[in-house]
């Protein structure tokens, strides 16, 4: 699980800036403040939706630090990158099952924002390394969810290469398994801890 999702925009910092206000409109959020980093290095940008913040206390209001609303749009050396923290962070840490639909909701409209934004089209996977043990039942779980949805994917046991156990900790911090790497087409990658069905079948396309 990434702890945000940056992609780097097509237009100047200015110009990013302004298609964020005018997306977010469209998508009806609300421009709550907005922030300018020192030495013209960026643009931070509070943008959500009050419905979400309301559904959000009402349902378990000691998450409501975790509701992703700070869009950032930053310079960085030649590059203008615009992104948000990950809500899926949101739908892990609760169980209830509004706070998971919610996060899901507020994840495609953010990345919808954020790709609108900068001139860019949704991520498109190129390769599913699915992390696992030879005794796990949660990663057979998720092997044959994915069997079932004819995606192809590299299963690695770690309990039988400590190499790859090793590389799995290093980049992700994560020992429990399963672990699922999406790769993507330009080098991006994408980490989802646990078998987390609503976020694989939004990233891939599929049916939970």
């Amino acid at each position: 699980m990434n702890l945000a999702y940056f992609r780097k925009s097509t237009f100047d910092q200015h110009k990013t800036v302004y298609n964020v206000k005018k997306e977010a409109k469209k998508l009806g959020l609300s421009i709550m403040g907005t922030t300018e980093l020192p030495n013209n290095k960026g643009t931070i940008l509070q943008v959500c939706n009050p419905l979400w913040i309301g559904n959000l206390i009402a349902t378990d209001m000691n998450l409501i630090g975790l509701l992703p609303c700070t869009i950032a749009v930053i310079s960085k050396k030649d590059d203008v990158l615009v992104g948000v923290g990950s809500p899926a962070i949101l739908g892990n840490i609760s169980q209830s099952p509004a706070i998971l639909q919610l996060a899901i909701q507020v994840e495609k409209k953010l990345k919808e924002l954020i790709h609108t934004s900068a001139g860019v089209g949704p991520l498109k996977p190129s390769g599913i390394t699915l992390y696992s043990t030879t005794t796990c039942p949660y990663c057979k779980m998720e092997a044959a969810w994915l069997d079932q949805r004819k995606i192809k994917y590299e299963e690695i046991h770690v309990d039988l290469d400590q190499k790859a156990a090793e590389e799995m900790v290093q980049k992700t911090g994560q020992m429990g398994v399963p672990v699922t790497a999406i790769q993507y087409a330009g080098g991006e990658e994408e980490y989802i801890v646990g078998f987390d069905r609503p976020q694989l079948a939004q990233i891939l396309g599929v049916s939970q």
